[in-house]
Protein backbone atom coordinates (compact mmCIF):
# COMPACT_ATOMS: atom_id res chain seq x y z
CA UNK A 1 0.00 0.00 0.00
CA UNK A 2 2.88 2.82 0.34
CA UNK A 3 4.50 1.68 -2.41
CA UNK A 4 1.23 2.56 -4.39
CA UNK A 5 1.01 5.89 -2.49
CA UNK A 6 4.72 6.61 -3.20
CA UNK A 7 4.37 5.88 -6.54
CA UNK A 8 1.18 8.09 -6.88
CA UNK A 9 2.90 11.25 -5.04
CA UNK A 10 5.92 10.98 -7.68
CA UNK A 11 3.25 10.41 -10.65
CA UNK A 12 1.88 14.11 -9.98
CA UNK A 13 5.67 15.70 -9.93
CA UNK A 14 7.18 15.39 -13.84
CA UNK A 15 10.09 17.15 -15.78
CA UNK A 16 10.56 18.35 -19.41
CA UNK A 17 13.81 17.24 -20.47
CA UNK A 18 15.49 19.29 -23.04
CA UNK A 19 18.69 17.26 -25.08
CA UNK A 20 20.47 16.96 -27.81
CA UNK A 21 24.36 16.87 -28.85
CA UNK A 22 26.53 19.77 -27.32
CA UNK A 23 25.54 22.84 -29.88
CA UNK A 24 21.76 21.98 -31.04
CA UNK A 25 20.30 24.99 -28.49
CA UNK A 26 19.01 23.20 -25.26
CA UNK A 27 20.15 25.82 -23.38
CA UNK A 28 19.18 28.56 -25.18
CA UNK A 29 15.61 27.31 -25.33
CA UNK A 30 15.84 26.75 -22.15
CA UNK A 31 16.94 30.28 -20.66
CA UNK A 32 13.77 31.46 -23.01
CA UNK A 33 11.45 28.97 -20.90
CA UNK A 34 12.62 29.98 -17.60
CA UNK A 35 11.56 33.74 -18.99
CA UNK A 36 8.84 32.15 -18.72
CA UNK A 37 8.69 31.25 -15.56
CA UNK A 38 10.09 27.62 -15.82
CA UNK A 39 12.06 26.43 -13.01
CA UNK A 40 15.66 25.35 -15.28
CA UNK A 41 18.22 22.54 -13.88
CA UNK A 42 21.46 23.13 -16.14
CA UNK A 43 22.38 19.53 -15.88
CA UNK A 44 26.01 20.03 -17.06
CA UNK A 45 26.58 23.01 -13.95
CA UNK A 46 24.53 20.49 -11.58
CA UNK A 47 26.98 17.52 -12.00
CA UNK A 48 29.91 19.73 -11.60
CA UNK A 49 28.52 21.82 -8.77
CA UNK A 50 27.39 18.89 -6.81
CA UNK A 51 30.73 16.52 -7.85
CA UNK A 52 28.03 14.12 -9.69
CA UNK A 53 30.19 12.08 -11.54
CA UNK A 54 33.25 9.67 -11.70
CA UNK A 55 36.08 11.04 -12.97
CA UNK A 56 37.13 13.48 -15.55
CA UNK A 57 38.06 12.39 -18.97
CA UNK A 58 41.00 14.42 -20.10
CA UNK A 59 41.21 12.87 -23.40
CA UNK A 60 37.60 13.09 -23.75
CA UNK A 61 37.55 16.63 -22.01
CA UNK A 62 34.38 15.81 -20.16
CA UNK A 63 33.07 14.83 -17.06
CA UNK A 64 32.33 10.73 -16.45
CA UNK A 65 28.51 11.23 -15.01
CA UNK A 66 27.58 8.95 -11.83
CA UNK A 67 24.35 7.66 -13.76
CA UNK A 68 23.00 6.58 -10.16
CA UNK A 69 23.66 9.68 -8.55
CA UNK A 70 22.46 12.24 -10.54
CA UNK A 71 19.22 10.33 -10.95
CA UNK A 72 18.80 10.38 -6.84
CA UNK A 73 19.21 14.11 -7.05
CA UNK A 74 17.24 14.85 -10.12
CA UNK A 75 14.55 12.91 -8.65
CA UNK A 76 14.60 14.62 -5.33
CA UNK A 77 14.69 18.52 -7.56
CA UNK A 78 11.47 16.99 -9.38
CA UNK A 79 9.72 16.04 -6.26
CA UNK A 80 10.52 19.47 -4.21
CA UNK A 81 9.57 21.65 -7.71
CA UNK A 82 7.18 23.39 -5.83
CA UNK A 83 6.19 25.45 -9.11
CA UNK A 84 2.81 24.74 -11.07
CA UNK A 85 5.16 24.06 -13.94
CA UNK A 86 7.55 20.94 -14.66
CA UNK A 87 10.78 21.26 -13.91
CA UNK A 88 12.87 21.64 -17.16
CA UNK A 89 16.28 19.52 -17.37
CA UNK A 90 18.50 21.06 -19.95
CA UNK A 91 21.27 18.78 -20.57
CA UNK A 92 21.83 14.91 -20.90
CA UNK A 93 19.81 12.61 -19.07
CA UNK A 94 21.03 9.19 -18.98
CA UNK A 95 18.54 7.03 -17.05
CA UNK A 96 15.67 8.96 -15.65
CA UNK A 97 12.61 6.73 -14.73
CA UNK A 98 10.05 7.40 -17.65
CA UNK A 99 7.59 8.05 -14.49
CA UNK A 100 9.33 11.35 -13.82
CA UNK A 101 8.98 12.50 -17.79
CA UNK A 102 6.26 13.96 -18.83
CA UNK A 103 8.11 15.45 -22.58
CA UNK A 104 11.52 14.96 -23.61
CA UNK A 105 12.95 16.98 -26.52
CA UNK A 106 15.63 16.08 -28.65
CA UNK A 107 17.28 19.21 -30.51
CA UNK A 108 18.79 18.57 -33.33
CA UNK A 109 20.87 20.62 -36.20
CA UNK A 110 22.48 20.50 -39.75
CA UNK A 111 26.28 19.13 -39.29
CA UNK A 112 27.06 22.31 -41.04
CA UNK A 113 25.43 24.60 -38.11
CA UNK A 114 26.81 22.05 -35.19
CA UNK A 115 30.38 22.47 -36.74
CA UNK A 116 30.02 26.18 -36.95
CA UNK A 117 28.22 26.59 -33.49
CA UNK A 118 30.93 24.06 -32.01
CA UNK A 119 33.89 25.98 -33.53
CA UNK A 120 32.25 28.95 -32.30
CA UNK A 121 32.38 27.63 -28.76
CA UNK A 122 36.72 26.99 -29.02
CA UNK A 123 35.95 23.31 -28.92
CA UNK A 124 38.73 20.87 -30.08
CA UNK A 125 39.05 19.37 -33.11
CA UNK A 126 38.14 15.93 -32.03
CA UNK A 127 35.83 17.32 -29.35
CA UNK A 128 33.73 18.77 -32.77
CA UNK A 129 34.36 15.13 -34.31
CA UNK A 130 33.09 13.12 -31.49
CA UNK A 131 29.81 15.71 -31.68
CA UNK A 132 29.02 15.58 -34.96
CA UNK A 133 29.42 11.84 -35.41
CA UNK A 134 27.13 11.52 -32.34
CA UNK A 135 24.41 13.71 -34.27
CA UNK A 136 24.85 11.71 -37.38
CA UNK A 137 24.28 8.91 -35.67
CA UNK A 138 21.29 9.91 -33.80
CA UNK A 139 23.06 8.69 -30.52
CA UNK A 140 20.86 10.61 -28.25
CA UNK A 141 18.04 10.69 -30.48
CA UNK A 142 18.23 6.68 -30.40
CA UNK A 143 18.45 6.34 -26.60
CA UNK A 144 15.83 8.58 -25.21
CA UNK A 145 13.50 6.91 -28.01
CA UNK A 146 14.67 3.75 -26.16
CA UNK A 147 13.96 4.83 -22.77
CA UNK A 148 10.49 7.06 -22.90
CA UNK A 149 9.53 5.95 -26.69
CA UNK A 150 7.94 7.67 -29.22
CA UNK A 151 4.83 8.70 -26.89
CA UNK A 152 7.12 11.17 -24.96
CA UNK A 153 9.55 12.04 -27.15
CA UNK A 154 9.81 15.21 -29.63
CA UNK A 155 12.73 15.75 -31.92
CA UNK A 156 12.66 19.67 -32.69
CA UNK A 157 15.27 20.96 -35.40
CA UNK A 158 17.50 24.28 -34.20
CA UNK A 159 18.00 24.85 -38.19
CA UNK A 160 15.38 27.59 -38.21
CA UNK A 161 14.94 30.94 -36.18
CA UNK A 162 15.42 30.73 -32.18
CA UNK A 163 11.66 32.39 -32.31
CA UNK A 164 10.49 29.47 -34.67
CA UNK A 165 12.37 26.63 -32.56
CA UNK A 166 11.06 28.32 -29.41
CA UNK A 167 7.30 28.54 -30.43
CA UNK A 168 7.90 24.55 -31.63
CA UNK A 169 9.21 23.67 -27.99
CA UNK A 170 6.29 25.13 -26.72
CA UNK A 171 3.76 23.80 -29.10
CA UNK A 172 5.42 20.24 -28.08
CA UNK A 173 5.05 20.79 -24.60
CA UNK A 174 1.60 21.60 -24.77
CA UNK A 175 0.85 19.08 -26.81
Amino acid sequence: MLLIILINNITMKQAYILTGTPGTGKTTIADLLENKGYTVTNIGKLVKDEELFDFYDKKRDSFVVADDKLNAVLTLLIESNTSALPLVLDGHVSRLPPLLVSKCIVFRCSIRNLRQRLVARGYSESKIDENIEAEIMEIILTDMMQLYGKDLVRVVSTDVSIEKTFEEVLANLAD
